[in-house]
């Protein structure tokens, strides 16, 4: 019952997820500290991208930002994203950033790392990552560009 065991059972679980595992599952809360069940939003979606990301990361914004031209091509034949941000102490930064950068899907909060959702989905000490899942949750890339999430929907999404 070490508290270091459980941080490194974590860190094991995520590191082990790949490509064909399921998602692991999580609550947090939007910006008006709503709890939000990851299941329930993905709900009715063909593809849905988890977009783990945080005000203080360029990269992580400079991709989310790339992304949202092939959000609105394949919204309605499908795809969602699901966003949470990896903050701080406040959301004041992560406010200032989906307003200056547009992004149009849900966003959630993972404040000071108080459900280890980053070590979960194997991201331990970076601030972002992107991971595709399918209907049924079961993981289809890991951290895709631009390029590849665009091939993927091109082809799942083939009329």
């Amino acid at each position: 019952d070490h508290y270091l065991s459980e941080y490194c059972r974590r860190q094991l679980s995520g590191l082990q997820m790949g490509v064909g595992s399921r998602y692991v599952d999580f609550e947090a809360p939007d910006l008006k500290g709503e709890m939000h069940r990851f299941s329930d939003l993905m709900e009715g979606a063909e593809l849905t991208l988890l977009d783990l990301w945080a005000s203080w990361c360029a990269p992580c914004r400079r991709v989310s930002k790339a992304m949202i031209p092939l959000y609105e091509a394949y919204k309605s034949s499908g795809f969602r994203v699901i966003a949470v941000a990896r903050e701080v102490e406040d959301t004041k930064q992560m406010e200032q950033a989906i307003k200056q950068d547009g992004y149009p899907w849900p966003q959630l909060v993972e404040l000071d790392d108080r459900t280890h959702l980053w070590s979960q989905y194997g991201s331990n000490n970076a601030p972002g990552r992107k991971i595709l899942f399918d209907k049924t949750g079961l993981i289809l890339a890991i951290d895709p560009s631009v390029e590849e999430l665009d091939a993927l929907l091109a082809e799942r999404f083939a009329k």
